[in-house]
């Protein structure tokens, strides 16, 4: 097999998450609290972003294909964990797997591709990644459309909830076939990494002035910060919504994957919206049409509307997404933006690591309506104090 198909093959088989539909249900059948679902994908999110630049290291010291292999063992255990937990400390053991597996694999996977072509010269990385793109979002698609059906098909043969577990052991299987096709990849040349502490540390330094010290980078980054945090939390809320909604548990992933297709083809013509519109006000114009289904659907409104609403705010947030990060690169220093990017990258796991208990607790102690309406405020609160305006420095 080339070593380009076993790309596409990686791609195809990491998203088949069929468990994705219904894992808040799982957790809440398992008579987890909000906050307590909170907290799982809180400790999560610290595992993340302490492992971060460590597993960075790793893969610049002892080699990416080492990194990711890593990454995948992680992964299927995390899912085979996932499978056997009826307990808040197995959940929060299951989630660290996968954000440890995880952490192994971002922006390593990436560079060992590039690397590998670069290399052999087999074809353009950008014809390999948009065909990895292709298979990922096909993957998904097939995962998640028939994920919930596995779930009630279980439940029904068993007249048990054992479905929610025996979905992610569904899932364990592309998981575990994952790793065996990353220990079969082409072995890559790498350079050998000095690190020079006070050369890091001088730079590090010098990338989070690029930051502070900028106040429109500072103002761009606090405002990706708490919108994508407050959307991460709006986003578990989505499967309760469903029930409350009466939507047959059996068609959740049939709309999952609807809201899939309906973001690929948003995401695929949001330059429009760029022409049509200053970049900056792109932006803000986004969080606007952020702030008012969450607002709606705050308020208490319970409907089959109000599902599409929430997934109007999946779309809207990753419409969103690329256009802020590419504004942040704008007015950041090219030697720099890496180390940056970085910040970036931590500043959202900080943001959730506050957001996300807070959003459980309101709604444990209050109503998860009361959580929703009050993440719409701070979102709107968010797009007046930290608003990006006009006027502004870009680096180059």
């Amino acid at each position: 097999m080339k070593q380009t198909t076993k790309f596409y093959l990686s791609s195809f088989l990491k998203n088949q998450t069929y468990f994705t539909p219904v894992i808040i249900l799982f957790l809440q059948i398992n008579n987890l609290s909000f906050q307590e679902i909170f907290w799982v994908f809180t400790i999560g999110t610290v595992v993340a972003f302490i492992a971060e630049i460590p597993t960075g290291i790793f893969a610049d010291l002892f080699g990416k294909k080492k990194s990711v292999i890593i990454s995948k063992i992680g992964i299927f255990l995390s899912f085979v964990v996932f499978g056997f937990s009826h307990s808040f400390w197995m959940f929060v053991l299951a989630q660290i797997l996968f954000e440890l597996g995880n952490s192994f694999r971002t922006g390593t996977e990436t560079a060992y591709v590039y690397d590998y072509l670069d290399q052999t010269k087999e074809t353009s990385y950008k014809i390999v990644k948009a065909n990895q793109k292709v298979y990922a979002r096909t993957g998904e698609a097939i995962a998640t459309a028939i994920g919930s059906f596995i779930v009630v098909y279980i439940n029904n043969l068993t007249n048990s909830n054992f479905g929610y577990n025996a979905v992610f052991f569904v899932a364990a299987i592309p998981a575990f076939f994952n790793f065996i096709n990353a220990v079969s990849w082409t072995k890559i040349r790498e350079k050998k990494h000095k690190i020079n502490f006070n050369e890091t540390v001088i730079h590090t330094k010098d990338s989070v002035k690029e930051v502070i010290f900028s106040k429109i980078t500072l103002i761009i980054v606090i405002n990706i910060m708490i919108f994508t945090s407050v959307l991460a939390a709006l986003a578990k809320f989505i499967q309760p919504y469903m029930l409350e909604a009466s939507v047959p548990v059996a068609y959740f992933g049939i709309i999952y994957t609807g809201a899939l297709f309906l973001t690929a083809a948003a995401i695929k013509y949001y330059n429009k919206i760029e022409d049509k519109f200053d970049q900056r006000k792109t932006i803000n114009l986004l969080t606007i049409a952020a702030v008012i289904p969450a607002i709606i659907l705050g308020l208490g409104f319970i409907s089959v509307i109000g599902v599409i609403l929430f997934f109007l705010l999946v779309i809207v947030e990753n419409i969103r997404s690329p256009i802020a990060n590419d504004e942040f690169n704008k007015n950041v220093k090219s030697d720099t933006r890496a180390t940056t990017g970085s910040i970036l990258s931590l500043s959202k796991s900080l943001g959730k690591i506050a957001i996300l208990p807070l959003a459980g607790w309101i709604a444990d102690t209050w109503t998860m309506f009361t959580a929703i309406l009050i993440m719409a405020i701070i979102l709107l609160i968010n797009g007046l104090l930290f608003y990006i305006g006009k006027n502004g420095r870009r680096n180059k």
